[in-house]
């Protein structure tokens, strides 16, 4: 292109709204992995946790673990079918562009794993969204929430396998102790390389923490296939709610979002209830019958709340217009995120590891987050996108975009 793109005027607002909203409940979720060692996410609830703090750990869970990753996989998932159609519609590339941004993006994540915090999701991303344009680029509208259901429950059903398979064992019990012998050495394995994360954290140079990392950021992508397939099935029905409509124009669907709106709430929060007792010690390095009911029942509340939180956040997306700012940076308020609080809790920055206690954690989130609503708005009352997304969208494009207003 020969000139730098100029900044949508047609943004659809109650899109950076929803965004904004994720963003708070992404941080919520992640406050506890910017505190605990990333490894012993298979092994439930951080142990000993009392009083409030168990009951704010508790309401995390329930309201925000496994349902803000969907959420924003469906914006991930809406964008790409929004670039696409406006593209279309003024017969620009779009295609090169594209791969393009996904290519930075996992970039960028795999930058943002290794160099600050493991937690990421934006490699997740990057790899997933290639995944999707080899296998649906041409799928019907019609069809992708159809395709996206398999994809959403296929860790349910591995874990459902693994459980039929070890009680399978059983029938030659030889085999079945030791089956269960190698998977308690796993278990002790890994929760020795937990210890030595948590030390590493605590008290390591800011080197040795990259060296944890790496080794976090291959304990993630060995399980890429529990982590990959739900984003993939988010990303189809994103894509299925802009081409139908449902989020181009929410005017027209509002009973459409009025009724996902009680299903989800309804029917999503006692099944989350349910699915975050059973798998509050739950070791999922170990299929079990309890750990796939947990999981099932947790698949089942996060898609319907998410869905559910999606309804009531476009319904009430004029009153809550303050979050847009925050939504329309988002990538940079992500990274802001884990940066700074990476800094404030890790040794080789302000050393406040095992100082945070949970319910503090909540607080903490709420106050960061009012902060970055606050700063998102200053921000781009000066400059036309967060840097970030500036550096994205430059990179993309190879050009250099404009940036103040």
């Amino acid at each position: 292109m020969n000139q730098p793109l100029q900044p949508a005027t047609d943004r659809l607002v109650h899109l950076d709204v929803l965004r904004g909203f994720a963003l708070l409940g992404i941080l919520l979720v992640n406050f506890e992995w910017f505190t605990r060692p990333l490894q012993a996410i298979v092994l439930g609830a951080e142990p000993g946790l009392a009083g409030i703090d168990a009951t704010a750990d508790f309401l995390v869970r329930v309201l925000a673990e496994g349902k803000f990753y969907p959420l924003f996989s469906m914006l991930f998932g809406a964008g790409f079918a929004l670039m696409a159609e406006r593209a279309l519609a003024r017969q620009s590339p779009f295609w090169g562009i594209y791969l393009r941004r996904l290519l930075l993006l996992g970039l960028f994540g795999a930058g943002h794993m290794i160099l600050i915090w493991a937690g990421d999701i934006l490699l997740v991303y990057s790899l997933t969204g290639f995944i999707m344009i080899a296998l649906f680029r041409k799928t019907p509208a019609r069809r992708l929430w159809k395709w996206a259901l398999p994809f959403i429950f296929l860790p349910v059903i591995v874990m459902w396998l693994g459980t039929a398979a070890i009680e399978a064992s059983r029938l030659e019990p030889q085999a079945h102790d030791q089956l269960m012998m190698d998977f308690a050495q796993d278990e002790q394995a890994h929760r020795e390389r937990i210890e030595r994360a948590a030390a590493i954290h605590a008290d390591g140079r800011w080197l040795e923490n990259v060296g944890q990392r790496l080794a976090d950021m291959r304990f993630t992508l060995t399980h890429f296939i529990f982590w990959t397939p739900p984003v993939l099935g988010f990303f189809l029905i994103g894509r299925w709610l802009i081409i139908s409509g449902r989020l181009t124009r929410p005017q027209e669907h509002r009973m459409w979002f009025r009724r996902w709106r009680s299903r989800g709430l309804l029917l999503g929060l006692p099944l989350s209830i349910a699915g975050v007792l059973l798998l509050h010690e739950a070791n999922m390095m170990v299929p079990t019958a309890t750990a796939a009911m947990g999981l099932t029942l947790t698949a089942i509340a996060g898609l319907l709340l998410s869905l559910a939180y999606l309804s009531a956040v476009t319904l009430g997306a004029k009153r809550l217009a303050f979050l847009a700012p925050a939504g329309q940076m988002a990538l940079s308020n992500y990274l802001a995120q884990s940066l700074f609080w990476t800094w404030m809790i890790y040794g080789h920055g302000f050393g406040l590891w095992g100082q945070l206690p949970r319910s503090l954690q909540v607080v903490l989130a709420f106050a960061f987050f009012s902060f970055q609503v606050l700063a998102s708005i200053w921000w781009l009352g000066r400059f036309r996108f967060g840097p970030a997304e500036w550096l994205w969208r430059s990179l993309a494009y190879w050009q250099m975009q404009p940036m103040r207003r």
